[in-house]
Parts: structure tokens; sequence; C-alpha cells
């Protein structure tokens, strides 16, 4: 028995030649793979129409004002509806235009319930895009809006 001498068989080790083969293999495909989306728009026969000045067929519709003026009535365009009615007008409205967008105004006195109530007919009628009215709140003394 040797023990502590290196024995005379080969030492393991590993081909790296197989795993070359195969990553230069991967290579060509990618580089080929790439080539092939490499479209310049020259390449491609489409003739694209020119226009003078593109814009929306449509232009979008203002915001419904809805001015809250007690609780439970609101005016739209000069009509009185109750929250009821509200709702189904700007349901009306949503079908016309799908980004119909509300602008709620209302006394300062109001409760938050009376805005809440309003807030909750935009959401039956699915609007989104809802915005209050506020006006900058000027102090005594102060020649300007408070910031």
């Amino acid at each position: 028995m040797h023990y502590g001498h290196a024995s005379a068989e080969e030492q393991p080790y590993i081909n790296m030649t197989p795993m070359v083969d195969v990553i230069l293999c991967l290579l060509v495909f990618f580089l080929a793979a790439t080539k092939l989306y490499d479209w310049e728009q020259s390449e491609l026969p489409v003739q694209v129409p020119e226009v003078s000045s593109a814009r929306p067929a449509t232009e979008p519709p203002d915001d419904l004002e809805v001015s809250i003026v007690r609780a439970g009535l609101v005016d739209v365009r000069g009509q009185s509806y109750d929250l009821r009615a509200l709702a189904s007008v700007l349901s009306e409205a949503k079908v016309r235009y799908e980004d119909q967008g509300v602008l709620i105004k209302g006394d300062a006195q109001l409760t938050y319930q009376d805005v809440a109530d309003v807030l909750a007919a935009c959401d039956v009628a699915r609007i989104r895009s809802v915005r209050l009215a506020v006006k900058p709140k000027i102090e005594a003394g102060s020649a300007g809006p408070v910031r």
C-alpha cells in the first residue's frame, strides 16, 4: 500500500469541447434569428396615407357641471334633478361619451353627505373622472391666495 503517493492513474478532467460546440451553435442560432427580425421600413412595400392635420373626429365633451343646490337636489345644465334622476342623466352622458367627466360644485356650507351622495350617483353611472370645484382661500391681510 502506498499512502500519500499519487497514483499513476489519470486524473479526472472536464472536456470543454462539447460545451464550446453548444455555445457556438447557440450563438449562430441567435445571430440568424435576430437578423430575421431586423427589417427596415423601406423593405416593406406599404404606402402610408398622408394628412395635413390629424385630429380626432370628435372633440371630447366638457365635463358636466353638477351644482348641489341642497341635500338631494342638484342642477345640471340649468335643470334640477333629484339623486335618482341624476344617476340616469349621468348614465346617458356616459353612453354618449365613454370618458365623460363630472365637475361637482356646491356651497361651502354643504355637508359631506351631500357631496358623497353625488359621488355615489357618479359611481352608479360608472363615471370615473370626477373633480370637485374649489377656490383658493384668501386670508385677511394677504394680497393673494395661500399656497
